[in-house]
């Protein structure tokens, strides 16, 4: 489940929106140089998310446990470890407009400093998504 809350900058005071998470079909990359997110459907991800299910101990999240579990038993492709899984949705996800790359590891950034380090905003808007 992911979460978008209104956050305030440490370093320059600005107020914004930060998304954290992706969902139940879809994963939020963001780029690592501007912070800027993009989710990535699992059904874009294709073989490969078939393919890290697969090696899964469990399914991938509750809302999804009968498809994974269908997966694991019978899909015949090898599994994906997650290392690798995560770089393989990178390369889907490409380079942002700004000329940095969307990563999964990558975290959201100020849009006015670029910084990564902001504090959830007392008192503000904070919405659940899956």
């Amino acid at each position: 489940m992911g979460v978008e809350m209104a956050v305030r900058c440490r370093k320059c005071g600005c107020g914004f929106s930060a998304r954290f998470g992706g969902g139940f079909i879809f994963h939020l990359l963001h780029c690592d140089t501007c912070g800027k997110d993009r989710s990535i459907s699992f059904e874009e991800i294709g073989e490969a998310h078939l393919r890290y299910l697969k090696g899964l101990k469990g399914p991938y999240c509750v809302a999804t446990s009968e498809h994974d579990r269908f997966v694991r038993e019978n899909y015949p492709g090898e599994p994906l470890p997650e290392e690798d899984y995560h770089k393989v949705i990178d390369s889907i996800a490409g380079e942002c407009g700004c000329g940095g790359h969307f990563r999964m590891d990558a975290k959201p950034r100020c849009p006015e400093c670029r910084s990564e380090e902001f504090e959830e905003v007392e008192d503000g808007m904070i919405c659940h998504y899956d």
